[in-house]
């Protein structure tokens, strides 16, 4: 005897030839579309990966030659690889933590009703809208010694002595640094962007009831705006990650050094040097420490979460 609370089988939708014609038409579309993206996307992942096992140069004529992890073994005995990425980290892991802390801030200034908030919303957006390339030819320009306005501004406020033109770009030290600077500038509006999208998607409700509960303001920042917020700064910091430690249109600005970055230094032995098989081992070096960095911040975040349990 069948239950009087059971609930009634859910029939199965027949597919009928019409329903069943579309969905080859949609698949066979698709082809094209899924074909071009095979092609930009997965074949140089995996033929890189092949290259990188050769021993392969365009230049001398000659047939790629295996040589299994020599490739590896070489750039790691490269000091300029090591200097490349030492400074690409600290280029990025600056630049990610600053864009992130002045881009929370922003938002949440944004965030709340002001006079002008439209307008201020807007021209915050002018740098990440630039050309890389223009804001770094604009960044190059400011860090000029004698006639920068780094250095104009300087000798104006008495901060610097008249007869000083320090040269801000002497060093790739200083390079990474100051460029690292730019790249602040101009990507903090992206950071700032994917922030108040957060913000602004958390239910009003929650801070009503932290009020009820006689929360004050850095209490619902604690309790209620960072763990809602969380989700969308990983997201961001990630992408951040990602772009920052692929860093070139800058750095190419502001010095030819190819120390200063693997992006360039593998851009150097690929395209002018045509070690493919040395620059493909470095493009997956590079890979790797990305894929380290974003995990080390993940479990960085995820113990900061324990603790506060």
């Amino acid at each position: 005897m069948a239950e009087p609370n059971a609930a009634p089988k859910r029939k199965r939708a027949k597919y009928t030839p019409a329903m069943r014609h579309d969905a080859l038409l949609a698949y066979v579309l698709l082809v094209p579309t899924l074909y071009i993206l095979f092609r930009i996307f997965v074949v140089p992942i995996f033929q890189s990966s092949v290259w990188s096992l050769y021993k392969y140069n365009l230049m001398d004529g000659s047939d790629p030659k295996p040589v299994g992890l020599g490739n590896y073994a070489d750039i790691f005995r490269l000091q300029d690889f090591w200097t490349s990425m030492g400074n690409t980290v600290y280029f990025t892991v600056f630049s990610v933590a600053a864009e992130l802390a002045i881009g929370f801030f922003a938002a949440l200034l944004l965030n709340h009703a002001f006079k002008g908030r439209l307008l201020f919303r807007g021209m915050i957006m002018i740098p990440w809208a630039m050309l890389t390339l223009v804001s770094g030819l604009l960044w190059n320009w400011i860090y000029q010694p004698g006639y920068g306005a780094l250095t104009v501004v300087l000798h104006n406020l008495h901060l610097l002595p008249e007869s000083s033109n320090p040269l801000w770009l002497s060093s790739s030290t200083k390079v990474v640094t100051f460029s690292a600077i730019a790249d602040i500038w101009k990507m903090t509006p992206f950071m700032t962007l994917l922030l108040l999208a957060g913000l602004q998607s958390i239910p009003h409700s929650l801070y009503e009831a932290a009020v009820i509960d006689g929360a004050g303001f850095w209490k619902k920042l604690r309790h209620v705006t960072v763990p809602q917020l969380l989700p969308t700064a990983i997201v961001a910091v990630i992408l951040r990650i990602i772009g920052a430690y692929r860093v070139y249109d800058i750095l190419t600005v502001f010095t030819g050094d190819a120390k200063t970055s693997t992006s360039y230094l593998t851009y150097n032995y690929a395209f002018r040097y045509f070690y493919l098989g040395k620059a493909s081992a470095m493009a997956w070096v590079s890979t790797l420490l990305i894929l380290i960095l974003v995990v080390v911040y993940m479990v960085l975040l995820r113990r900061n979460q324990d603790s506060h349990l």
